[in-house]
């Protein structure tokens, strides 16, 4: 070909070689430059296969985190800070077989009423700071007997708030006094009314603790002073609050009852109060079981 170039091109121009051009050159430089844009392509097919396998890695993991973890917000007295109850209820929740976490904070104030929570204005701060699964409403003892109106009213005023947060209510029906037993239906149906009036869940721990005296009268669930509870009355409260959180029976649970020594539970702060035998421990499960699920 550059023969055939050479002729013609010096017959038009007669004074002038024949330029030389390299086809080399052009094919080399060329096949650098695909290979380079191959090498740019496949770093880029990485990059992107690598944030896709990320994303979707985050996305499988931060609901099951989520899922795993309930936190609780309790509003109430003494008969939820005696033998600690929300720390008493976390233990009952990592005893499981598939161990669930469970974060709680309470705000109790020695015979508070619903009406004097919502006046001081601690627990609708706590409330609207952080984020709840629930919201356990605890009445003072004898209020739903003596002026259920003023419970109805602070509970519904406390229900409005916690499903502005996009929460849910979990009342705390709670037990008669020890020589007053035949108060405990008043106290039942004051909390259920008010829940099936505002759609909330009820933790029947009164119930619980009524059913539980008839089938065993050695288990004391009351302190000395026939109010308060015992640790065995705590437990009870526990499992109720457990299977109401969890949706799972509290069967097969620890039956060792623990208070904490500090706001941070850990094992060196753990303090045990009682031990139930395994027969009691299983009637308590099981009765708890049957009460909260025929609610």
């Amino acid at each position: 070909m550059c023969s055939f170039t050479e002729n013609w091109y010096s017959q038009l121009f007669p004074k002038k070689a024949c330029p030389k051009i390299s086809y080399t050159a052009k094919v080399s430089g060329m096949m650098s430059n695909t290979n380079i844009v191959y090498v740019c392509l496949f770093f880029f097919v990485i990059i992107v296969l690598f944030k896709m396998l990320e994303r979707q890695i985050q996305a499988n993991s931060f609901p099951v985190v989520e899922q795993q973890a309930i936190r609780v917000l309790f509003i109430g007295n003494s008969y939820t800070y005696f033998n600690d109850l929300p720390w008493l209820t976390q233990q009952l929740a990592a005893s499981a077989k598939a161990p669930k976490k469970l974060e709680t904070e309470m705000v109790v104030i020695g015979g508070a009423t619903l009406k004097n929570h919502w006046k001081r204005g601690e627990a609708l701060r706590l409330l609207k700071a952080k984020r709840w699964n629930y919201v356990v409403l605890q009445e003072q003892s004898t209020l739903p007997i003596t002026n259920p109106q003023e419970m109805y009213k602070y509970a519904s005023l406390f229900d409005a708030e916690i499903k502005r947060v996009n929460s849910q209510t979990v009342f705390y029906l709670t037990w008669a006094k020890q020589n007053q037993p035949e108060t405990q239906q008043i106290l039942t149906d004051a909390y259920m009314s008010i829940a099936k009036e505002l759609k909330a869940k009820v933790a029947p721990v009164g119930i619980a603790w009524q059913k539980i005296q008839e089938a065993n009268l050695k288990l004391n669930l009351y302190s000395s002073d026939q109010s308060h509870p015992s640790p065995i009355g705590s437990y009870v409260a526990a499992c109720v609050f457990y299977i109401t959180f969890y949706e799972n029976g509290p069967v097969g649970l620890s039956r060792r009852i623990y208070s904490s020594n500090a706001s941070t539970p850990q094992q060196s702060n753990r303090i045990e109060l009682e031990s139930l035998s395994e027969t009691d421990a299983q009637m308590i499960q099981q009765l708890v079981e049957y009460i909260v699920r025929k609610i």
